[in-house]
């Protein structure tokens, strides 16, 4: 179930290709995937010079991390859109003249120069009440489910790709602490499971369920993600299954907050309720006044530059099935990223393209979530206007 005791697993364990784990430059896949028509960010940002400059320097965080950790993912498969992770808080300056043009590329229009920093906390920039649009009524009876999610980092461990088993298994030992003081009368209130003590019963009920996350992923593998599985995960469960925190899947904690049909404010309300439960016990246990890990110009921080900012994505599936029928789902996602978000399939990602579409915000860094949200029910509204008038 949780990949091979013996010997190496791709999907598990961590590799480093050959070149870098002699911290050499990869010059022929480098060059290579810088010709190919889909590269990684990583293949494009890291010139000889790049490496040069960093080649020789360990980050001044706790995971002491290094260029050739960071680029592993991409360099292995510069297929991978970003390809490239990060250790510890402090790698993304360490490395500046690297991450900041990844972190550009990616999010187009933000600039590590002139981006603005952001005010208040991170409860404030969640506050469900500052969301100023509404759904329709015409979107809010097309939409099936919403799903918002967001990810964060406690600010006194590495990141996971930097981090270590105990390392891993002291987040989860903080984390049980923190849902114990969830009160039982909560609609927050609910049970967590460890990947490595779960029973095969409830492991096949959090899978049917489509809540348990599994690994199982050679890109993320190569960053360090899936190092020591399954010590240190776990997954938690509201009574209802409409707040449910994994914990080490990839960043310490995702924090989703689901449920059926278009109550897009309660499931804000809710996910920004449980991250602010989350925060403040963990600063009244922990003692730390900064629990989230944060950086000054961009945000949250995050193992992958895709996420930064604010880490969420909020999602909507909303049934337009003549819309995709005239005019295809590559111009509806055109239509989205006009509007701040985009399309994706049916049942998410990759997915095939039916009845309905995955409507969620583009846009990571730069803005407070609520903001975002708004990004997502405005696009909601748009298509679902266009769906009336076929």
């Amino acid at each position: 179930m949780f990949g091979k005791k013996d010997g190496f697993d791709p999907y598990y364990d961590l590799k480093i290709e050959e070149s870098l784990a002699k911290n050499e430059y990869p010059v022929k896949k480098l060059e290579t995937a810088r010709t190919s028509e889909h590269t990684s960010l990583c293949a494009q940002v890291c010139t000889p010079e790049v490496w040069e400059k960093y080649k020789d320097i360990e980050s001044s965080g706790p995971a002491k991390w290094t260029l050739a950790r960071a680029i592993n993912t991409g360099v292995l498969y510069p297929e991978s859109f970003v390809g490239c992770h990060a250790g510890d808080k402090e790698s993304y300056d360490d490395f500046a003249d690297f991450f900041h043009p990844v972190i550009e590329a990616y999010h187009k229009g933000f600039s590590m120069k002139e981006g603005s920093l952001l005010k208040g906390t991170p409860s404030q920039r969640m506050d469900p009440s500052r969301i100023s649009v509404e759904l329709s009524d015409s979107a809010q009876s097309k939409i099936v489910s919403t799903r918002i999610r967001i990810a964060r980092n406690l600010s006194m461990f590495p990141l996971n790709p930097g981090g270590t088993r105990e390392s891993r298994e002291e987040v989860v030992g903080l984390m049980a602490k923190v849902y114990k003081q969830i009160d039982t009368d909560s609609d927050l209130a609910g049970d967590f499971y460890l990947h490595s003590k779960m029973s095969n019963d409830e492991r096949q009920a959090l899978v049917d369920g489509h809540f348990l996350f599994r690994g199982k992923d050679k890109m993320q593998a190569a960053s360090g993600y899936h190092e020591y599985w399954p010590h240190g995960r776990g997954v938690y469960l509201n009574k209802d299954k409409t707040f449910i925190n994994w914990v080490n899947e990839g960043d310490h904690l995702r924090i989703i907050s689901m449920e059926m049909g278009g109550d897009v404010k309660a499931v804000f309300s809710r996910l920004s309720a449980g991250a602010k439960l989350i925060e403040d016990a963990v600063r009244e246990i922990s003692a730390e006044d900064d629990v989230f890990m944060m950086h000054p110009k961009f945000g949250a921080v995050t193992c992958c530059p895709s996420n930064i900012g604010t880490g969420m994505r909020g999602s909507v599936h909303i049934m337009v099935p003549k819309l995709i029928e005239a005019v295809g789902f590559d111009e509806i996602d055109r239509l989205c990223r006009e509007r701040n978000c985009q399309a994706r399939g049916s049942t998410g990602e990759h997915s095939k393209v039916l009845d309905r579409i995955d409507v969620s915000n583009w846009r990571r860094i730069g803005f407070p979530e609520y903001e975002l949200v708004e990004d997502m029910i405005n696009c909601a509204n748009f298509l679902s206007s266009e769906e009336d008038k076929l």
